[in-house]
């Protein structure tokens, strides 16, 4: 009544009940105000509270019946499209797009049943959205698993050619075919969809897939075929780092460059470095520094009474040609130190083998003394590496630190993962998946074979291991299928784009060598327990705020990711803390770390966190959705309990009977089993009374 009596006042056009027993109402709006200031004048009206949701444009359509439509005016269907209320005039179930001419075309949306709806452009440069997105789709069917990720895309890319209008945007995605399967079978949020899609960076220009979908549709409109690709040849290369373009790898670098002015070594090592590149220098950089680094330990926040090691799994992963070869470069420097003390051991080794190749073949060395196996810490080891060789030299290369006995970690590099992955199905070093997992937390691992040159017994993991390779090369090693063997989230697997143009005539740093190989062997050298309560700190903090977001979320797959971020978050900064603070270090073995030195951990938790997400969070959802479809227990009632179901709370002996349809003694022996496994109690006798209302 209230309304309707100030209908005059409000400009009303239509009022009616909600499925809720609340009111949805539509009026004119006042052209001098927003849409929000109108929903709030019209709040202030009515003497009602303002509802935050009401501004949500994608909230307006809802249906209604006759019955409880309360008031309509119907002049609003005697006028012509461009003169509609709804184009500019109406409030609260109005879209006003300002960016749209009137002589644009239009589509109205019905709501369902027949409410309120509103307008929309049907065509981008004369080319109708529907063609675009199957332009953009290229004509294939998105399978099950893939929509909402597709979807996702879509709403981003469809933000460079609606105006970045989020109900245009979840008008067309909702009109395309597959979303329109995901909202019927799940009810997928599409509103949301958009919402997270608007969240995404908005790049300078339109994303190189709905550029070509443009070209294909002939939608290019004024983005002209030459003009695009003058745009390509003014981004030079920058396309090829399309497919990361949801990682901000340009802030990050922006983020290490200002961090090498504070830190040693950055600057010798980001030197001639494409700024994109530097994520995959610091994590690899930092893993061979901390390796140097191997007779120290920590103890972290999580289970504190452990002894903590720095280890190291890091994957450094670029298409062929984009600059791998640099992270061999820095392992050629950086292991320098490890390198000259393997070969005096490989050297044994070798001189080892020959002796016993000349007892096979001299009948005087035959008389010499026993040939004595050399015990040989070697601690470099190539892909073609005998399980047996690389188990005795583990565990001879082991040291005594202030009393503790620390076992030293073997270290691998090579340049080509393929490489690694088939050397890993075949051979003397087969199935070292196992040792790969067992490493990260340097878990208990052994053998026993018969064969009389196998190492016998238990043994601890200490490896750590660097590997540059293809996207593809990535994808053979880490698979759906063996995704839950926990290898990706133990994994740093940082991108290296293929970015960059080669410099001819390069600044280079005479001493930058120097620089590097100096502190190489001074990283080598130290030991001891490494203070790192301040990262403990912001550890602690980061994945804190993070799970919490991830339970509100109920994202199983973002909980698993974040798991194992913080042991990154620490094994990256704290080579480059220890050298930021060496004289503290080696004065008092203290390390008093400021804001540089926590935001550099951070820094390495965010780069460790998005990357997991981009190469391995679409895996990790399907994990928990298969995991969900394989183990879904169907619930089967069988008559047994269908009839306890039928007794009322309180029953008799003779009422179980006869729902039961069994004979008395078989009643009776129900009953005395039913009371074992309280079920059912006695009250009084022949008098029963349910524990639990069905059974299981």
């Amino acid at each position: 009544e209230l309304v309707l009596s100030r209908k005059d006042e409000l400009g009303l056009l239509m009022l009616e009940r909600s499925a809720t027993k609340g009111y949805h109402l539509v009026f004119k709006r006042r052209p001098e105000l927003t849409q929000e200031e109108n929903l709030r004048w019209a709040s202030e009206l009515l003497g009602v509270d303002y509802d935050e949701g009401a501004k949500d444009i994608t909230r307006v359509f809802f249906t209604t019946t006759e019955q409880e439509l309360l008031y309509l005016d119907e002049e609003i269907f005697k006028q012509t499209p461009s003169q509609l209320p709804l184009q500019g005039e109406s409030g609260h179930s109005a879209h006003k797009n300002t960016s749209t001419d009137v002589n644009t075309p239009l589509t109205h949306r019905e709501g369902n049943g027949g409410g309120s709806g509103l307008l929309f452009p049907t065509d981008y440069h004369g080319v109708a959205y529907a063609k675009i997105v199957d332009a953009w789709l290229g004509g294939k069917k998105v399978e099950a698993g893939d929509r909402h990720r597709t979807s996702l895309c879509l709403a981003d890319h469809l933000r460079y050619i609606t105006d970045n209008d989020a109900a245009l945007i979840e008008h067309i995605l909702r009109e395309t075919p597959f979303v329109r399967e995901i909202v019927e079978e799940r009810n997928e949020d599409v509103a949301q969809t958009v919402k997270s899609a608007q969240g995404y960076e908005f790049l300078k220009g339109i994303p190189r897939r709905m550029r070509e979908a443009l070209e294909k549709a002939g939608a290019d409109g004024s983005v002209k075929s030459e003009e695009l690709k003058e745009n390509r040849s003014a981004e030079g290369l920058k396309g090829a780092a399309d497919v990361y373009a949801s990682l901000p790898l340009e802030a990050w670098a922006a983020e290490l460059q200002e961090l090498a002015k504070s830190f040693p070594c950055m600057k010798e090592l980001f030197a001639n470095v494409h700024p994109m590149k530097l994520p995959a220098v610091l994590f690899s950089s930092a893993a061979m520094l901390g390796t140097l680094m191997t007779r120290t330990w920590y103890h972290f926040w999580y289970e504190p009474n452990l002894v903590r090691r720095l280890n190291y799994s890091i994957f450094v992963i670029g298409d062929p040609g984009a600059g791998k070869n640099l992270i061999e470069k820095i392992y050629k420097i950086l292991m320098e130190p490890v390198k000259e003390r393997d070969s005096e051991l490989i050297n044994q080794v070798n001189d080892y083998k020959d002796s016993r190749t000349e007892r096979s073949t001299s009948t005087k060395a035959q008389k010499g003394e026993a040939l004595k196996r050399p015990i040989v810490p070697i601690r470099l080891h190539p892909a073609r590496t005998a399980t047996g060789e690389f188990i005795r030299h583990m565990q001879a290369a082991k040291d005594t630190i202030q009393g503790r006995t620390l076992y030293l970690h073997m270290f691998s590099f090579d340049s080509e993962l393929d490489n690694v992955t088939s050397n890993s199905k075949g051979g003397d070093w087969k199935n070292r998946d196992a040792m790969e997992l067992k490493a990260f937390h340097n878990e208990e691992d052994g053998q026993m074979y018969a064969n009389t040159e196998s190492v016998t017994g238990m043994f601890n993991v200490y490896w750590n291991f660097i590997y540059t390779g293809t996207p593809y090369a990535l994808g053979r090693k880490v698979t759906q299928r063996n995704f839950g063997n926990g290898l990706a989230t133990r994994l740093a697997v940082i991108p290296m784009p293929d970015v960059g143009i080669a410099s001819r005539k390069q600044k280079a740093n005479p001493n930058a060598m120097d620089v590097l190989t100096e502190w190489a062997y001074r990283l080598d050298k130290v030991e001891g327990e490494l203070p790192i309560e301040p990262l403990n700190d912001e550890t602690y903090e980061w994945q804190s705020g993070h799970l919490e977001i991830a339970e509100f979320n109920g994202d199983r797959a973002d909980r698993t990711l974040l798991k194992r971020v913080p042991y990154y978050g620490i094994g990256i900064a704290i080579p480059f803390i220890v050298m930021r603070h060496w004289d503290e270090w080696q004065e008092n073995h203290t390390l008093t770390m400021d804001e540089n030195d926590r935001r550099l951990c951070r820094l390495a938790m965010e780069i460790q966190y998005r990357c997991q997400h981009f190469f391995f969070g679409e895996m990790a959802h399907n994990y928990f959705e298969d995991q969900g479809k394989v183990f879904v227990n169907r619930r089967r009632s069988n008559r047994y309990q269908e009839c306890y179901k039928k007794l009322p709370e309180r029953f008799t002996a003779k009422q179980l009977q006869e729902v039961f349809g069994c004979s008395q003694q078989a009643a009776s022996r129900a009953l005395i089993r039913m009371q074992a496994d309280n079920v059912v109690k006695r009250v009084k006798y022949g008098v029963y009374k349910k524990m639990i209302l069905a059974l299981q």
